[in-house]
């Protein structure tokens, strides 16, 4: 009798011990103290040792069980961010091919698209009705890759080869200082002259006067169009 009572006290000075530092609120030492003092109870000094030694293994479990549901917890917000993710790029990835198709049906629609700046008879300067046209094209040329500006200029049959071959010339520069003056980069712009080889057959005043023109033609590199369509600056 005397020895369970010394076992028992025994047991319940270790958890007391246990109990006045900061880790004894741990649940291995928890379970340590509780299975001595059980133990004790049972089985004597014996029952110490073997009783604390199975109440720390099951505290010593317990907070296995707590890491590991902390770890599950993080993995199940790790799965949700993940999630999330997807959403947002799979709503990028539509976003994008959105514009892209857009920007593809630009190109179709201004591809070959021509707009002709007229002049007075043996003038080569742009009147400034056109300006407002030209400040578009010239925005235009800066905003999408790829896109040239040629310019083709003419002039009616009526006077020399000669002659109207440098007219049309200077006509369709005339017409390229502009787009410049108003933002287009040179790089962007293509001038021609084509003297009245265009010009209209059997001509009178109002179809010469559709002779002296500078065609505006929009037109793109022949790039892929992951290439460089895809670009609005």
């Amino acid at each position: 009798m005397k020895q369970l009572i010394a076992a028992t006290t025994l047991a319940f000075a270790v958890t007391a011990a246990h109990a006045q530092t900061p880790e004894s609120k741990m649940p291995e030492h928890i379970g340590f103290g509780s299975g001595a003092a059980v133990g004790a109870a049972v089985a004597g000094p014996v029952g110490v040792v073997v009783g604390g030694t199975l109440g720390a293994l099951i505290g010593h479990d317990v907070v296995q069980e707590r890491a590991l549901a902390r770890k599950n917890q993080e993995l199940a917000d790790l799965n949700r961010e993940i999630v999330d993710a997807r959403s947002q790029l799979a709503r990028v990835n539509a976003e994008q091919a959105k514009t892209q198709a857009e920007l593809v049906a630009l190109q179709e629609l201004l591809t070959d698209l021509s707009v002709a700046v007229h002049f007075d008879v043996n003038s080569a300067m742009t009147a400034s009705q056109y300006r407002q046209a030209l400040q578009a094209v010239a925005k235009a040329s800066r905003s999408i890759d790829g896109l040239t500006v040629r310019l083709v200029g003419h002039a009616d049959p009526r006077g020399t080869e000669a002659y109207n071959q440098n007219l049309s010339e200077a006509r369709a520069s005339s017409v390229g200082q502009v787009l410049q003056e108003v933002g287009a980069s040179s790089m962007t712009i293509q001038t021609e002259g084509r003297g009245e080889r265009d010009a209209l057959v059997d001509g009178h005043g109002a179809a010469y006067a559709l002779d002296r023109r500078v065609d505006i033609q929009l037109s793109f590199d022949r790039k892929k169009v992951s290439e460089g369509l895809y670009s609005v600056r």
